[in-house]
């Protein structure tokens, strides 16, 4: 029986699907502000320091004839989702951020 016990805790838990539908606009790009906002980041110019870095996770655009960046809609929510399945049963350390390490 302790060994049974021992052998469950040690098991990762399962990952959960979280839909993010609603949280999302039906567009199908958002511009950096919206980007910024759904990602978690504190401002658009947080934002784009992370993306001039490299470091962002998903792809971002610039359309003709309009000032700015953009991101796919599907990329962004894919990318949420993936977050929140991920870390569903972590956790979160601040605002909604899980760490691995919680030293």
């Amino acid at each position: 029986m302790v060994a049974e016990n021992r052998m469950a805790a040690s098991q990762p838990d399962p990952i959960v699907h979280v839909d993010a539908t609603p949280y999302f606009p039906q567009t199908p790009i958002l511009n950096s502000a919206e980007t910024a906002r759904l990602m978690g980041f504190r401002s658009k110019e947080a934002l784009a320091r992370v993306r001039l870095a490299g470091r962002l996770p998903i792809q971002m655009f610039q359309v003709p004839g309009r000032r700015g960046w953009f991101a796919a809609t599907d990329q962004v929510k894919a990318w949420v989702e993936e977050v929140l399945g991920t870390n569903a049963s972590s956790a979160p350390l601040g605002k909604g951020i899980a760490r691995d390490d919680a030293s």
